[in-house]
């Protein structure tokens, strides 16, 4: 009795409760409000605005604070803050809830990025911002899923490779740059982050390798983790039997 009790103490929960929905809801809509902020509210009282701060960048902004969000901060929030007290099931209810979550999100930030789309005067390449988008709600998910089915940690472990993938390429790529004077596109464009925006404001990709990244690799990623997640899930819930 008390080995199965101690078994069924190593498991995450699978969703947060639904006021923690609640506040990522308005964590949000209050992030991507701050990646707004710039455009909307800084550039017209600056005399002689940034160009990351003028109306132009608007999209970009808001589809990068959502890159980042949706990667390295929503798949966690469950398995970093909800107290691994009981054994969920790790699979097709956690997957909807979270396909549900991310349809909330992506309803939440449409008038956001209307906003930015007008301030931007229309320069906003829908099509491939919307499949370079989805592509990583497949991420977020196949995230979140593996942080709840893998053993205790790994949601850590988790975010901070969701981290240094959103934040690494980028960084790497201007210190080389600002070092060695070597431009690294290839290498800045695994970034998911900086492949939603690349696919807003440049368009479709041309190229195996920006189609690669842009399109195909973090979607791949996401499903390779889900699948991983369902699989040491079950393998842990056969061992306790």
């Amino acid at each position: 009795m008390a080995t199965a009790e101690a078994a069924d103490t190593s498991f995450p929960t699978e969703a947060a409760p639904p006021r923690a929905r609640l506040l990522v809801f308005v964590a949000w809509c209050v992030w991507l409000l701050v990646w707004l902020a710039p455009a909307m509210l800084l550039s017209p009282r600056v005399s002689d605005p940034r160009p990351w701060m003028g109306s132009e960048a608007a999209p970009a902004a808001v589809l990068a604070g959502a890159a980042f969000f949706l990667v390295a901060a929503w798949p966690f929030g469950p398995a970093l803050t909800v107290a691994p007290r009981r054994r969920t099931a790790v699979g097709a209810r956690l997957i909807g809830l979270s396909v549900l979550e991310v349809a909330v999100l992506a309803a939440l930030a449409a008038p956001f990025l209307v906003v930015a789309w007008s301030l931007a005067g229309g320069r906003l390449a829908v099509g491939p911002a919307a499949a370079t988008a989805g592509g990583l709600g497949v991420l977020g998910i196949g995230l979140r899923v593996a942080a709840a089915g893998l053993p205790d940690g790994a949601g850590r472990r988790l975010m901070f490779g969701a981290l240094l993938a959103c934040g690494g390429p980028p960084a790497v790529a201007y210190a080389a740059a600002e070092t060695v004077g070597v431009a690294l596109p290839e290498l800045l464009e695994a970034s998911p982050v900086v492949a939603l925006v690349l696919a807003a404001t440049a368009g479709w990709p041309e190229g195996a390798w920006p189609e690669v990244a842009r399109l195909w690799l973090w979607p791949a990623v996401g499903v390779g983790l889900a699948v991983l997640g369902v699989l040491c899930a079950r393998r842990a819930s056969t061992s306790q039997v």
